[in-house]
């Protein structure tokens, strides 16, 4: 899930602020925003709420 990164560039977020919002150390960001990385649900979710976000899921 990129998106959550490019809501950071709309914001104006740095990975160093998105660390201090979530109280994690940049690895675990880095992690975080790698698409490749199969990061927790929870963690995505803090993120998108750390920028205000809300993350909805559905299957129809």
């Amino acid at each position: 899930m990129e998106i959550h990164y490019y809501e950071m560039i709309r914001q104006g977020v740095r990975k160093s602020e998105l660390a201090r919002r979530l109280n994690a150390h940049m690895p675990q960001v880095d992690r975080l925003l790698d698409p490749r990385h199969s990061s927790k649900i929870e963690a995505i979710e803090a993120a998108f709420r750390s920028l205000g976000k809300r993350l909805n899921i559905s299957i129809a």
